[in-house]
């Protein structure tokens, strides 16, 4: 089944928060932790600026995490579009900003939340006050890997850019040899965590780490001992470090595809140049 998923499911993993130097091929190490979500009321503390070296005003944030929903579906894919398509590493280089690309984008970006919705692990972060969406994370259970194969490889693209994006995709997974690394780890019922992203003016405050600590009470609860997932920058990694230990690396610069060049150039802000393959047993 992961030999399916070699070939290529969607599976970016969106800047949050971090502080994590680059160092491709490197082998993580797990912070073990095991925090849960134990009430969907949470808070952050929001700073809107400062001057000379004081705060200038501090708002009390509330935010709920909620299960994924049907009902959510479109709404869930517009933050994706809105938030993902221009923070994530690899679609933020590539240039995913004409029509054309948003619009095949969003094709795939509706097909996986349909297939979040099977799995609890898939939530949002919403503000109590306003409702909007702050921050998503989707999941996929094992189960439906080969479906997301079968339909990847039906799709026909247009857009360069997101042939591009699926095709490094397919060349991370040809060089990772999955199975290995989960029978390495001793995982048997992994999750799949496909994308968690994050509203960029509120990274660093909390929101990714209650996304993930649902995600990993819910993956415990419905049986799961581990789940599995990429992360394309850094600010991504360090929130996935505390929960996963990288075992896999592939620098963006070892891709050509059809390209004279390799086409995945990061932002000089972005210290990452490689995406990382992230793994964690639940003990």
């Amino acid at each position: 089944m992961f030999g399916l998923l070699a070939r290529g499911v969607s599976a970016f993993v969106a800047s949050v928060s971090g502080n994590q130097k680059d160092d491709s091929g490197i082998e993580g190490s797990s912070n073990g932790d095991s925090r849960s979500v134990k009430s969907t009321n949470s808070s952050i503390r929001r700073t809107s600026g400062t001057s000379g070296g004081k705060e200038m005003t501090t708002n009390r944030q509330q935010f709920n995490v909620e299960v994924v929903k049907e009902a959510n579906l479109d709404e869930i894919v517009q933050f994706l579009i809105d938030n993902f398509a221009t923070t994530e590493a690899i679609l933020a280089s590539l240039k995913v900003d004409d029509e054309k690309s948003k619009t095949e984008l969003t094709v795939m970006l509706r097909d996986l939340v349909l297939d979040s919705l099977q799995c609890t692990s898939s939530c949002v972060v919403r503000d109590v006050t306003t409702r909007q969406i702050d921050g998503v994370a989707l999941a996929c259970k094992t189960s439906i890997f080969d479906k997301q194969i079968d339909r990847l490889c039906a799709y026909e693209f247009q857009s360069q850019s997101i042939r591009d994006a699926v095709e490094f995709l397919k060349f991370v997974f040809n060089k990772l040899d999955v199975t290995y690394y989960l029978n390495e780890h001793g995982v048997q019922k992994p999750i799949f965590v496909a994308v968690t992203c994050v509203r960029k003016d509120l990274w660093h405050q909390g929101i990714g780490t209650a996304l993930m600590n649902h995600v990993k009470t819910a993956a415990i609860a419905g049986g799961s001992d581990g789940l599995i997932s990429l992360c394309s920058n850094k600010t991504g990694h360090q929130l996935m470090n505390k929960f996963c230990q990288t075992f896999f690396s592939v620098r963006y610069d070892s891709f050509k595809g059809e390209h004279k060049h390799p086409p995945i150039v990061v932002s000089p802000h972005e210290p990452f140049h490689s995406i990382y393959a992230m793994i964690a047993r639940f003990t």
